[in-house]
């Protein structure tokens, strides 16, 4: 369970297929990265604590990430710098031991 909303793998839309596709330059995990925060800010949308055009900080969790979509921790950092230093993302370090948030900045053009 996340929160009170179950654990379910769906992401509410629109997704954006330029988000995608620039995701997708980085390799899967990248893809998976933005599949993750996708789905959180559907959670949040649909208890009605974000809008569905806007995109907000997203804790990413190592277990979380992992158990849900198969990234591991080491490749998590890697993928989240890959991404932070081509604009893909911006992100917000809490210190150590702390899940970083991060916020996608890529534009949806649609």
């Amino acid at each position: 369970m996340l929160g009170d909303v179950p654990a379910a793998k769906f992401i509410r839309g629109p997704i954006s297929l330029n988000q995608i596709l620039e995701f997708s330059k980085y390799g899967v995990n990248a893809v998976r990265i933005l599949l993750y925060i996708r789905m959180q800010e559907g959670i949040m949308v649909s208890r009605s604590e974000l809008s569905k055009h806007e995109h907000t900080f997203i804790k990413i969790p190592n277990k979380t990430l992992e158990t849900m979509f198969g990234v591991h921790r080491s490749i998590k950092w890697d993928k989240l710098r890959t991404l932070e230093e081509n604009g893909l993302i911006e992100l917000k370090l809490n210190g150590q031991g702390i899940a970083p948030e991060a916020k996608i900045i890529v534009p949806r053009m649609h």
